[in-house]
């Protein structure tokens, strides 16, 4: 069960089952692909994701958290994604549900941990298309030059989650070539 208190003192939003089906499903994983999920949270989509057959890693900054994952099992390998050494070229599939408010770092470096190859399959607010500002103009016109698949998802999908939000999402597909 998800702690109220972290969800309140942390950026955190639980990814609910409906949401990690989907991110899942959009990683198209393969029985043994290399996986980070870099803001691994409770662990429920890096467990999901090991279900699939995948061989995940995981980050996550909250001590409490990094507990909870390694009771799970799972192989924790940093505290913080943006600085965490030796990523780059590393996995064949990056899934994540990043913090909002650090998206677009959360993206770019995701980007750059994969394979030739590999697979990006990132939730993201919808700030980037709502907004015009120079910061996201530039994040749009990146994810064009990669080739970025956007996909506008219905309103709600945290609204009956362990911590309510109302953001309206997209889910940002990249095949690294």
């Amino acid at each position: 069960m998800n702690n109220p208190g972290i969800l309140k003192l942390w950026d955190l939003f639980p990814s609910p089952p409906w949401v990690i089906e989907l991110l899942v499903e959009a990683a198209n994983l393969e029985p043994g692909s290399s996986c980070l999920e870099p803001s691994a949270g409770f662990g429920t989509l890096a467990t999901s994701l090991q279900k699939a057959g995948a061989l995940v890693e995981v980050i996550e900054p909250i001590p409490e958290l990094q507990t909870i994952l390694s009771l799970q099992g799972l192989l924790l390998i940093g505290s913080d994604f943006l600085t965490t050494p030796n990523l780059s070229n590393r996995y064949e599939r990056v899934v994540q549900n990043p913090p909002f408010s650090q998206q677009i770092s959360h993206v770019k470096r995701a980007y750059q941990c994969l394979k030739v190859g590999g697979r990006l399959v990132s939730l993201v607010s919808h700030s980037p298309w709502r907004y015009n500002t120079s910061f996201y103009q530039h994040f749009r016109y990146w994810l064009n030059a990669v080739n970025a698949q956007v996909q506008d998802l219905p309103w709600g999908l945290f609204v009956n989650s362990d911590r309510y939000t109302c953001v309206e999402c997209c889910l940002i597909t990249i095949d690294k070539i």
